[in-house]
């Protein structure tokens, strides 16, 4: 089919009869719900990975993610269906496809630079077999000018090809959250933003037909990132901001819990909460690609690296609070046993990507703690080197200090009575997530300490 000039409807009818075949480069968190999702609106759709584990779990409906609601399940449907299939070879599935859709990883490297290797191999795989007058969508999240200064020359070199004139390309960056991913696939509005407009509008022509959101169109690729980007700084920044005011606030006896929740019954104020740290792999590295381009021109926006800074060294304030918080209770940091409570980097998310609690983990395994870790979502997994109790209460026992890291739904009505029984008291109840009640904690025994949270009686 001739996605380039085809109007909605005939797309619409295309899609009903199985006439479109997308190809999606990446089966990840973001790329295998959106394989799912655009097989199951009709299109024939090859999904892509370079991991051949990966491959087989798909094509045997074994593969998915437990905490996104619905998405095995659709899976299954789809792949039974035959609209869904996998391989490991990305030019044999781009020469059937008239959309390709790349949503490989953008990671940051140890020095904090955009490593787009990931993405510079898969668009020379797309390259080597593109078909004129394809589509190619761009979901990997890359700084502002880089599909215009990257991808697209080397597209271009490699097909003997015009962007625009033998083949289209947008940016349309994703925008779901994990654990809600299918629902966000199929309600959020999308940014989509092409080398022209004709590029622009097959795209955004495809996904409203496909998926029936709406579609925000933008002048570029670079406008379309640009948006991505802030989306998720904002965030950041915010959130930064609030872990400067909890760590005053501790030393000024006020409970930033209790600020932000009046705050927030002004209109425009937009409550962000201070954490152990930012996590996933989206926030913590966002702000990287935006401060490599502006290193390009000469600006580097010291906001957004302050705030980087900032969240980064959070998970060191959770220790001084375990360590200071020992002390008061007459135990030696060293010498102690720490429970940790929730390990992945997001609420109810079975996802260890840049979580912050590894960090602690690790300051604390080399101080020589004892540590024992307990994850609803992880339970008798290996996790940074530890086995994860099956139990809150195997972890619990004999602790000096219960940790939470971060605020899953199963810690917010914690049996305090039960935890001080099994736990060494004295006992510190170290509360990043904000999940307990301090003057609870209190009652059953606990020297209680949380992020923001005022020391004072």
């Amino acid at each position: 089919m001739k996605i380039m000039d085809s109007s909605k409807q005939e797309v619409v009818q295309a899609l009903k009869n199985a006439k479109i075949t997308i190809c999606v480069i990446g089966l990840g968190r973001i790329g295998l719900p959106t394989a799912a999702v655009l097989a199951d609106a009709g299109a024939q759709v090859l999904g892509v990975d370079v991991n051949n584990e990966v491959v087989e779990q798909v094509n045997s409906c074994k593969y998915g993610f437990e905490d996104e609601p619905g998405l095995n399940q659709l899976i299954e449907k789809v792949t039974e269906e035959g609209k869904l299939a996998a391989d490991i070879d990305t030019s044999a599935a781009v020469a059937k496809s008239d959309v390709v859709i790349i949503c490989v990883p953008t990671p940051v490297g140890r020095n904090k630079v955009p490593n787009y290797n990931p993405i510079i191999e898969a668009s020379r795989n797309v390259a080597k077999t593109l078909r004129k007058d394809s589509l190619i969508i761009i979901e990997s999240t890359v700084g502002p000018g880089t599909v215009e200064g990257l991808i697209i020359p080397l597209l271009e070199k490699q097909t003997k090809m015009t962007a625009g004139k033998d083949f289209g390309i947008v940016s349309c960056p994703e925008r779901a959250s994990p654990g809600e991913i299918l629902h966000h696939l199929r309600t959020l509005p999308r940014i989509v933003g092409g080398i022209d407009t004709r590029s622009t509008e097959a795209a955004a022509v495809l996904l409203e037909s496909a998926l029936g959101i709406q579609m925000i169109r933008v002048g570029s690729p670079k406008v379309a990132n640009a948006i991505k980007l802030t989306e998720n700084i904002f965030r950041d920044v915010n959130i930064a901001l609030m872990n400067e005011f909890a760590i005053l606030y501790e030393k000024l006896g006020v409970d930033i819990m209790e600020v932000i929740d009046a705050c927030a019954t002004k209109w425009n104020f937009i409550p962000h909460y201070p954490g152990a740290g930012v996590g996933g792999p989206c926030l913590p590295v966002n702000s990287y690609y935006l401060m490599e381009e502006g290193a390009k021109i000469g600006y580097i926006p010291r906001l957004i690296q302050m705030a980087r800074e900032i969240n980064d060294k959070m998970p060191k304030h959770v220790i001084t609070l375990v360590e200071e918080a020992l002390k008061d209770v007459g135990k030696l940091i060293c010498e102690s046993k720490i429970a940790i409570l929730g390990v992945s980097y997001k609420p109810d998310i079975c996802d260890l990507r840049m979580t912050p609690i590894e960090c602690i983990y690790n300051h604390l395994k080399e101080r020589g703690v004892s540590i024992s870790i307990y994850d609803p979502m992880f339970k008798g997994r290996n996790v940074f080197q530890t086995k994860a109790s099956e139990t809150l209460a195997e972890a619990v026992k004999g602790a000096d200090c219960i940790l939470i890291g971060i605020a899953h739904k199963e810690f917010r009505n914690l049996d305090l009575e039960a935890l001080a029984k099994l736990s060494n008291m004295p006992t510190v109840l170290v509360d990043a997530g904000r999940v307990v009640m301090k003057d609870k904690a209190r009652e059953h025994g606990f020297l209680y300490r949380g992020i923001g949270a005022s020391n004072e009686t």
